[in-house]
């Protein structure tokens, strides 16, 4: 065990269907955390009572917001932690749930290694039984690759474990319409937090159709964490990388305001162009991504060096873009989209 107190935080807002199992979940805990905080979000179902009803058994504080407007997911879990005493923060969303050996499994996987700790999930429907979870977030990135990699995609579960300290230090939860969790998890990354998993599940996420958000729209919605982390770093690297990860979501609008090369291009860049089906329409220099293509009005998008080097290239289809070739060593171990390398196990 690292020794370290944990607290639990909960955000729940009309989680009546689910939030006896979520507690009943910690209630069964061979660790017992020392302390649980659950953030009534203006809750207008029976939640409040229900979690009432836990104060016996659980060392539990619920917190209910009083205010004219809903905190939201973020705003919850930022008043949650305020109101730990505790070392370590361990989140539960309040529609799922953790197996009985989470909090020590988590507890000793941070002593092992303490950074942030994800843990590995199963997923539920609700009914039968608890399945591996098949996407991307049952993975982790080799050692190195671990920031770069979470700029292309998420791959951190909700229910995490880190320090109260480090998370104080980043700034904390911060307001973004999609994603809270990601925006914090690079926060943290960057500042030095190691991903870590325990080695079996214990973190059960329950699967509903509230739970995904469409495609696109969500595309949308994580450029505005991408931009904010574009607006703290001034690591060339990760500014390279949080770019391709723009381009791979919304294409080049994700990029702003880019100035149009007026002049010749270099001749390996005009080659690259020309070997194109579909005609070059602008070009730009960008100073992360060096030469920025735009092919069919922005349909096809291709980044690359002065050497025509390619280090992304991606293409639309039914407003999605897709990545068709991501040639960059320093952000790829293989050749597969770099939204895909996470898919299989490390």
């Amino acid at each position: 065990m690292s020794g370290e107190t944990v607290g639990v935080v909960i955000a729940a807002m009309n989680s009546a269907a689910f939030i006896d199992q979520a507690l009943g979940s910690l209630a069964m805990q061979t660790t017992p955390a020392d302390q649980v905080v659950v953030v009534d979000d203006h809750s207008d179902d029976d939640t409040v009572r229900l979690v009432e009803r836990w104060r016996a058994i659980l060392p539990l504080t619920l917190l209910r917001n009083r205010g004219p407007g809903r905190l939201g997911v973020w705003g919850a879990r930022r008043a949650a932690i305020e109101a730990l005493e505790t070392d370590l923060v361990l989140q539960l969303d309040g529609d799922d749930l953790v197996l009985p050996h989470h909090v020590a499994a988590m507890s000793e996987t941070y002593a092992a290694s303490p950074g942030l700790i994800s843990p590995r999930p199963l997923t539920w429907t609700g009914q039968g039984p608890f399945r591996p979870a098949t996407y991307s977030k049952g993975g982790l990135p080799l050692p190195g690759d671990q920031l770069v990699q979470l700029l292309a995609q998420n791959y951190v579960v909700v229910g995490s474990l880190f320090a109260r300290e480090l998370y104080e230090r980043v700034g904390g939860y911060r307001q973004v319409a999609y994603g809270e969790e990601w925006d914090l998890w690079l926060r943290l990354v960057a500042a030095g937090a190691r991903v870590s998993k325990p080695a079996e599940p214990s973190y059960v996420y329950r699967v509903r159709a509230s739970s995904y958000a469409g495609g696109f729209v969500r595309n949308e919605a994580e450029t505005e964490v991408l931009k904010r982390f574009l607006q703290d770093s001034g690591h060339p690297l990760h500014r390279r990388a949080a770019k391709v990860a723009l381009l791979q979501r919304t294409g080049l609008a994700a990029l702003g305001a880019l100035t149009p090369v007026s002049g010749p291009l270099p001749e390996p860049v005009r080659a690259f162009a020309a070997g194109h089906e579909r005609p070059l329409t602008r070009a730009y220099r960008d100073p992360d991504l060096d030469w920025v293509l735009s092919f069919a009005s922005g349909a096809e998008v291709a980044a690359c060096d002065h050497t025509a080097r390619v280090i992304v290239h991606v293409v639309e289809k039914d407003g999605n873009y897709e990545a068709v070739e991501i040639a960059d060593p320093l952000m790829r171990r293989d050749a597969s989209s770099l939204r895909d390398i996470l898919r299989g196990e490390r």
